[in-house]
């Protein structure tokens, strides 16, 4: 089944515990204790022997590798193992609906969650502040993000018309291509993807769903067909003749306009309109190029002149894109009568600590006095007594 479309919950890996030890157990001096291992990250990847999203289809929730735990001896951990996705070239990737990569190369990566970072170990905590550290970080835990993936078929042509305007008969003649074909409204529901025949050069042709009318707003299989231009270097408009509702003219008016509705960049897409079905007109004009695919007349002229198009390369539209993806710490003050209570990614790295209760305690409150959070605490009115929640650490403030 063709795929163009997933949902997915992707996570890093999370970052392996730190280790507290000492080369001199006795006197508990000498730190050596090794840091947790970072996890692993996750990757988009581009493998050009893909067609589709198929293959990650069934997969809902993928995660990265949990980074190694730090030992003692100075050994620190192994990083985990990067989750790769690969999809087909063509493919964005959406965040809340913003597009973050738009993959074009075959070989494109994209890095859009960095491995989660290990805890350090008490040898890397060392400082003139704690010369002999008995504490050591547990390390981040995963980030997990919900992404779309959507992929537009890369094509040299394609062949847009309304339903039952002869698309698949026409790319049965003109490739190697089996497309099914029925006398119903949609007759294809998957596009068909084959190659120019009697060339040279390898130029691809994509036959994709017949368009009706409001397409660009949804209408039918609309916006579902119409992404897969986006990655097309020349369209072919087909127009059927026959057809009651609209004439020639009208049917190439409406087309043109639902593509630039949807994008209106497709306005830079070249294009030829074709008129199928020529054997069952009494009068052929010179607006247009003329065919009958039962009849295979015309044929021979549109080959030629997609061979002259092509005897250069035609440019895309669009281009390999990667934003940076900037995952700030977060974090959020609830005030509640005298109590402030402190939640998010930060506050969770801030606590995350284990090893020697008075040491951890400490190393907490030093952690808040310089981080902003004692500033909004400060700004947001608190008095001496009022209680600090710190996930599942309270104490009262003090200024």
């Amino acid at each position: 089944m063709f795929v163009d479309e997933i949902n997915l919950s992707v996570s890093s890996g999370a970052g392996g515990p730190g280790s507290v030890s000492f080369n001199n157990l006795n006197s508990k001096t000498k730190p050596s204790g090794g840091s947790g291992g970072h996890g692993g990250g996750v990757i988009i990847s581009v493998n050009q022997e893909l067609n589709d999203l198929s293959h990650v289809m069934s997969n809902s929730s993928l995660k990265a590798e949990n980074g190694g735990p730090g030992n003692k001896n100075f050994q620190n951990g192994t990083h985990g193992q990067n989750l790769i996705i690969e999809v087909p070239k063509g493919t964005q990737v959406f965040v809340d609906n913003e597009m973050y990569a738009d993959l074009h190369n075959d070989d494109s990566s994209y890095e859009l969650i960095q491995g989660s970072r290990g805890g350090r170990g008490n040898y890397e905590l060392l400082s003139k502040r704690n010369p002999n550290p008995q504490i050591c970080e547990q390390g981040e835990k995963r980030n997990l993000l919900d992404i779309k993936l959507i992929f537009s078929i890369y094509s040299d042509i394609s062949i847009v018309g309304l339903p039952n305007a002869g698309k698949s008969t026409l790319i049965q003649k003109l490739t190697n291509s089996k497309a099914k074909i029925g006398d119903y409204e949609f007759t294809t529901t998957s596009p068909n993807i084959g190659v120019l025949n009697n060339l040279d050069s390898l130029i691809t042709i994509c036959d994709l769903p017949g368009l009706i009318q409001g397409a660009s707003d949804g209408v039918g299989m609309g916006r579902k067909v119409l992404k897969h231009l986006r990655n097309t270097k020349f369209i072919v408009y087909l127009i059927d003749p026959s057809n009651e509702n609209f004439s020639i003219d009208n049917q190439i008016s409406m087309l043109s306009s639902e593509l630039n509705k949807y994008d209106e960049n497709y306005r830079l897409i070249k294009n030829v309109k074709v008129i199928n079905k020529s054997d069952t007109l009494t009068k052929l004009g010179n607006d247009y190029l003329y065919i009958s695919c039962l009849k295979d007349e015309g044929i021979d002229k549109l080959v030629k002149l997609l061979h002259e198009e092509f005897k250069e390369d035609l440019p895309r539209i669009y281009s390999e894109y990667h934003k940076i993806f900037l995952k700030k710490e977060d974090y959020n003050i609830e005030k509640t009568d005298n109590q402030f209570i402190c939640s998010g990614e930060m506050v969770s790295n801030m606590v995350n600590i284990s090893g020697n209760n008075d040491s951890v305690l400490d190393e907490i409150f030093f952690r808040f006095e310089k981080s902003v959070l004692s500033t909004e605490i400060d700004e947001m009115g608190a008095v001496d007594g009022d209680i600090v929640v710190l996930g599942n650490l309270e104490f009262e403030y003090k200024k």
